[in-house]
């Protein structure tokens, strides 16, 4: 490889004498010979130790931080978004199988170091750095070393994952994070096991009470199909977990699948099914739910959970800050709202 090779954490040594190892990123915990790559295909034993293929591979560019399906973290703001390559998982409806399955010895695109990173989001006039796209924990030496150059020169950070990662390596990386906004496949382990070969759903739970009790800015995706299994009885299931386990005011995004990758032959979710999905969550009682991928929709907009006040409204071109103020309070009832605006 022609790239500087950069060793991995988060590895156990089983056979020394045969260069035998173990990856401890994620629940699969690869076991390793020498030459062999994990599932994710971006750490590989190389002569008895674990390196990272991945780091600093990425693609650059500027979204408004709507475009990574957060609401609640400082809306309607510029993002610097770094969007990595490879996943740990392999679903059915991936909308970029080609960044999700690379294989990073024959990638020949651009590595930032994590001061380029920090300089390029200071640069774009940027608030926010967000790293998302396949998985971003995949290349987490990279994502923890450029997020924490990224916090100490003032920006803020958010992380787009799927949460299918060992608890230590979570806890290491929220030491740098402002936000996270999780994508969940299926709430059940068999939906994990069928749409995305692999993945559990109970260890998933696990990491989501983490980031919330951590404190951070938090926020969940579920794609809504038949085809999935993710209809109204799932919706309900993980409505009633969040509003139990975690709060009422965690925001939820229900989303529409469109075709693509293995499942490129469906039909998008019907907006009637989104629909009530959404009316479902909100009846458990849950304060914000969304829909996404359902340009100009109402249920793009945020309401005051007490007064039902319009208080954000996002069109598939502008959002635009209503009736709430920057401390984060409702301008008609004073409900105080957990939406970060600094």
């Amino acid at each position: 490889m022609s790239q500087p090779l950069h060793e991995a954490e988060y590895y156990e040594i089983l056979d020394e004498d045969n260069n035998v190892l173990q990856c401890k990123l994620c629940p699969i915990e690869c076991t390793m010979l020498m030459g062999e790559k994990g599932k994710c295909l971006a750490r590989k034993n190389i002569d008895g130790k674990l390196y990272s293929l991945t780091y600093g591979a990425t693609d650059m560019k500027i979204d408004m931080i709507e475009k990574q399906h957060v609401y609640h973290f400082l809306p309607n703001s510029r993002a610097q978004t770094f969007s990595t390559y490879n996943c740990n998982l392999d679903c059915d409806y991936c909308t970029m199988p080609e960044k999700a399955r690379q294989d990073p010895e024959q990638y020949m695109g651009k590595r930032f170091a994590p001061e380029q990173v920090a300089m390029f989001g200071i640069a774009s006039g940027s608030r926010v750095i967000c790293f998302g796209e396949a998985e971003p924990m995949i290349s987490f030496e990279w994502v923890r070393d450029s997020a924490k150059l990224a916090k100490e020169r003032g920006l803020k950070v958010l992380i787009r994952t799927n949460g299918f990662f060992n608890r230590e390596p979570i806890e290491a990386i929220l030491d740098h994070v402002d936000a996270v906004t999780l994508d969940i496949k299926s709430v059940s382990n068999e939906g994990y096991e069928k749409n995305c070969q692999r993945g559990n759903f109970e260890h998933i739970k696990s990491i989501i009470k983490l980031i919330f009790e951590k404190e951070k800015l938090l926020e969940l995706n579920l794609v809504i199909h038949e085809s999935l299994g993710n209809t109204l009885d799932e919706t309900r299931k993980l409505a009633d977990w969040i509003k139990t386990e975690l709060s009422p005011a965690v925001p939820l995004h229900l989303a529409r699948l469109l075709p693509a990758h293995r499942l490129k032959e469906i039909s998008p979710t019907p907006k009637s099914l989104l629909e009530e999905a959404y009316t479902i969550a909100k009846e458990v009682g849950l304060h914000f739910v969304y829909l996404d991928n359902v340009p100009d929709h109402k249920a793009n907009n945020t309401y005051c959970p007490t007064c039902d006040e319009l208080l954000i409204q996002r069109t598939s071109t502008i959002t635009e800050l209503r009736r709430i103020s920057l401390t984060g309070n409702c301008n008609k009832c004073e409900t105080q709202l957990k939406i970060v605006f600094k």
